[in-house]
């Protein structure tokens, strides 16, 4: 992908309905059907699909399930594993170790200055005691 924000290669559905939404932001579909940003620090907002905004609406943009794609951010140094961050919205190389916090691997991270990463998030997490 290049170094543009939503940038991508891969998976991607159209729906939920979600509006005013960030483009290169980490969502999750909850159960109102519509899209929210992920945040480690709370189960609800990191256990279900993840998906990258690829534009302000979630139906008409669309929403990245797996692949290449450049975050609004930069996660981490190239080859990183990258994890939810408790940041919301973000991917981070860095493990979260906060009581409760959710350790769950979404991609690796493929340039360590333009924010473009291989989403891929696992299935399985961990919540810390």
């Amino acid at each position: 992908t290049t170094n543009t924000d939503a940038d991508y290669r891969g998976d991607v559905v159209y729906f939920g309905s979600t509006t005013s939404m960030t483009a290169g932001t980490i969502y999750y579909f909850n159960s109102s059907g519509n899209w929210a940003q992920t945040d480690a620090d709370a189960e609800s907002s990191a256990k279900g699909l993840l998906a990258v905004a690829l534009g302000t609406a979630s139906d008409t943009d669309g929403m990245l399930l797996r692949g290449t794609v450049t975050l609004n951010h930069d996660p981490g140094a190239v080859g990183d594993v990258l994890y939810l961050s408790t940041t919301a919205g973000q991917a981070s190389s860095t493990v979260p170790s906060g009581n409760g916090d959710i350790v769950r691997v979404i991609g690796y991270c493929l340039d360590a200055s333009n924010g473009q990463i291989w989403f891929n998030p696992s299935n399985d997490f961990i919540v810390l005691a």
